[in-house]
């Protein structure tokens, strides 16, 4: 009887260890979501902004849905301040899936004077876009909320981006050109 009573409390203490285990891993994968920005686009201009709209993918790996209650997004090209964006409006994201979150971003056009250049010399050359993004998030997961800080500094928003718009043939052959007939080579 001391033996089956051993074994029954063993037994019961793995159990409860293995669910606690679960849940942990589950809160971590929770907190530690990953997203990428799915694409932006130009809005309206608006006296010294121009408004970029685009497309927030959020990337829940856990078992469990989680509640994004609002985000403070700051973001950066080449070391320097570029946008904002921020939203107070609830977006619930299922279990191991990607959802969707628009944002709305306003770049002051001062800003853009110094890296519209390097920009489109990076385009030109076909190079990486790549992004530093910094901000909070303040989510809700199985009812404990808490604020996640975001820190990237380098996020590569796009490989090639003349070729995902399809235009990387006619820029390779514009520069081709320029560099072989005119002998403008960057």
């Amino acid at each position: 009887m001391k033996l089956k009573t051993a074994l029954f409390i063993v037994g019961g203490g793995l159990g409860v260890y293995a669910i606690y285990r679960y849940l942990v891993k589950q809160f971590a994968l929770a907190m530690n979501w990953d997203y990428k920005l799915k694409y932006l686009t130009f809005g309206e201009v608006q006296g010294d902004k121009i408004n970029l709209e685009g497309v927030l993918d959020i990337i829940n790996p856990s078992n469990f849905s989680l509640i994004l209650n609002s985000y403070s997004l700051d973001f950066y090209y080449k070391g320097e301040f570029l946008a904002h964006t921020e939203s107070n409006t609830p977006i619930e994201v299922e279990a191991d899936t990607t959802f969707p979150a628009p944002i709305r971003l306003s770049v002051a056009i001062p800003t853009l004077k110094g890296k519209a250049l390097q920009f489109a010399q990076d385009v030109y050359n076909q190079k990486p876009i790549r992004f530093g993004i910094e901000g909070t998030a303040n989510v809700n997961f199985g009812g404990i909320t808490r604020n996640v800080e975001l820190n990237i500094p380098d996020y590569e928003y796009s490989e090639d981006i003349a070729a995902e718009y399809g235009q990387g043939e006619n820029l390779s052959q514009v520069r081709n050109f320029l560099c072989q007939k005119l002998y403008i080579c960057l």
